[in-house]
C-alpha cells in the first residue's frame, strides 16, 4: 500500500510543478512575443509575409556549403546569406504601411538592418578566421535582437518573418 501512495503522491507534485510551469513561467521567446507591440494593419502583415516566405524558399533552397569549406568559402556563403537578407528587407520597406503603425514597423525594419548589418561583420570575420572575438563580444545583444525581431513576426500574424 505504501508504495501505491508513494507513486500517486509523486504524479501529483509532477502534476502540480507542470502546472506552475504552464502558468506561471515563460520562455524568453515568448515572453518577447507577449512584450511585442501589435500593429493593425492587416495589408501590411499579410504582404510582408509573403515577402519573407519567399526567402524561407530561397533559403530552404539555395543555401548549401561544402563539407569541407575554407575560411574564405565560408566568409563568402556567409555573406551572400546577408545579401539575401538585405534583399528581402529592401523589399519590406516598399510595403505601404498604415501611419498608426509606421513607428512600430519602422522600429522592426531597423532591427532587421542591424541584424543584416552584423551578418556582414561576422561574415567578413569569418572568412579571415577572426570570428572568436565578434562572437564573444556581440553574441549576447544579437541573440536578443534576434529574439525581439522575431517576437514582432510573430505576434503580428508573419511568421514566416520570424528567421532563426
Amino acid at each position: 500500500m505504501v508504495p501505491v501512495a508513494a507513486v500517486a503522491l509523486g504524479c501529483v507534485v509532477l502534476a502540480g510543478g507542470l502546472a506552475v510551469r504552464y502558468l506561471f513561467v515563460t520562455s524568453p521567446d515568448q515572453a518577447a512575443v507577449n512584450a511585442a507591440p501589435r500593429i493593425s494593419d492587416t495589408a501590411f502583415e499579410r504582404a510582408a509575409a509573403g515577402v519573407c516566405a519567399q526567402y524561407v524558399h530561397v533559403f530552404d533552397t539555395g543555401t548549401t556549403l561544402g563539407k569541407q569549406p575554407s575560411q574564405g568559402q565560408s566568409g563568402q556563403f556567409l555573406s551572400n546569406i546577408a545579401d539575401t537578407f538585405d534583399a528581402m528587407v529592401t523589399r519590406l520597406k516598399t510595403i505601404p504601411v498604415a501611419p498608426v503603425d509606421r513607428a512600430a514597423v519602422g522600429h522592426w525594419l531597423a532591427q532587421w538592418d542591424a541584424y543584416d548589418a552584423f551578418g556582414h561583420r561576422y561574415a567578413v570575420a569569418v572568412g579571415k578566421g577572426q570570428e572568436r572575438d565578434l562572437v564573444i563580444q556581440d553574441s549576447a545583444s544579437q541573440g536578443e535582437l534576434r529574439r525581439q525581431r522575431n517576437a514582432f513576426a510573430t505576434a503580428n500574424h508573419m511568421s514566416p518573418c520570424a528567421f532563426s
